[in-house]
């Protein structure tokens, strides 16, 4: 009879919390403050993007809560994915995801894969571009960098973005598309590639038109190639050859941002995430936002199945590229 009483308990207990994680995704979600956990440095261009996502989507109509950024690219970003992995999967801790983190989830020290998580949303696509310092006697060109190069492999180093990333990955890509061996030197985020460009510690760098733009305007940068498939017609860009134009012919890898949860997060939940950032894509902010940053394009895309697909088979090109060219 106590075996009995204990087994019904027992399962009273399973079908109270089961229900209440119904009710909970039904309705509740957000019941609290949200996380939006950024995978890069503070002050680089995709931060620009999680501090205006984060700022836009916690109005009224769309989260309706505060939604705060939490800054966690350590370890090629394997902080940010341990974090969120340690949080419930209720949606409360969104993470922010990019093209780069389909090296990421290759790295050897990761101890979390893509599997441990589910795509929401991809949102934007960001473009970038590769400049120095305006005063360089040697290089006012992409010709006169290869030159360089090619004379004396290795006297070169550009800065971008950690190792595995899309940038990383990009940098090998050119190298050898060129025939020339520029040294990696890997950041947090782009903006201190462009901070040590501006200040003469790096000769050349690759970080976003917008990240750029002030220095151009300042007379300080000039970019040398942008790295699109065609120009931008933004005054400071419109003359800037693409990396195909001065004689590249390998195919672009583009960067994306956008958003993942925990595994288990319920359906509805990721809904109104997507429905919430969607909202933002579609805002007057969002406009404003685009005109200052040149190298973003909307994208948005919330069919979790397609994007999940695309993400797992990009994974796979990049753990066979990142095998071929010595990353892993």
């Amino acid at each position: 009879m106590i075996k009995n009483k204990i087994r019904k308990l027992i399962n009273l207990s399973i079908f109270l919390s089961f229900f209440s994680a119904l009710s909970f995704s039904a309705s509740a979600f957000p019941n609290k403050p949200v996380e939006l956990i950024c995978s890069t440095k503070a002050g680089s261009g995709a931060a620009a993007w999680c501090e205006m996502m984060a700022t836009e989507m916690s109005k009224e109509g769309r989260l309706g809560v505060p939604v705060t950024v939490l800054y966690k690219p350590g370890g090629s970003n394997h902080e940010g994915a341990v974090y969120t992995d340690s949080k419930k999967s209720d949606g409360h801790t969104i993470l922010h995801i990019n093209g780069s983190h389909t090296g990421y989830f290759n790295l050897p020290h990761f101890t979390k894969k893509f599997e441990d998580f589910q795509m929401v949303a991809k949102v934007e696509r960001h473009l970038y571009a590769i400049a120095v310092r305006c005063d360089d006697s040697e290089i006012k060109s992409w010709a006169d960098l290869v030159k360089i190069e090619k004379a004396s492999p290795g006297t070169l180093s550009m800065g971008s973005n950690k190792p595995g990333s899309i940038h990383h990955r990009q940098h090998i890509l050119i190298n050898n598309d060129q025939g020339i061996n520029m040294r990696f030197v890997p950041y947090q985020g782009t903006g201190g590639v462009v901070k040590d460009v501006v200040g003469s510690h790096l000769r050349v760098g690759f970080a976003q038109p917008g990240k750029w733009n002030k220095h151009i305007e300042a007379g300080v940068v000039c970019p040398i190639a942008l790295l699109n498939e065609t120009r931008l017609d933004h005054p400071l860009w419109k003359d800037v050859p693409t990396i195909g134009e001065v004689g590249a012919k390998y195919s672009i890898p583009h960067q994306f941002q956008g958003f993942m949860v925990k595994k288990g997060t319920p359906n509805d939940v990721m809904d109104k995430i997507a429905a919430a950032a969607k909202a933002v894509i579609d805002s007057d902010a969002y406009k404003a936002y685009t005109k200052k940053q040149p190298h973003v394009l909307p994208i948005f895309e919330d069919d979790r199945k397609s994007i999940t697909d695309n993400f797992s088979r990009n994974l796979k090109d990049a753990r066979k590229f990142m095998k071929d060219n010595g990353i892993i």
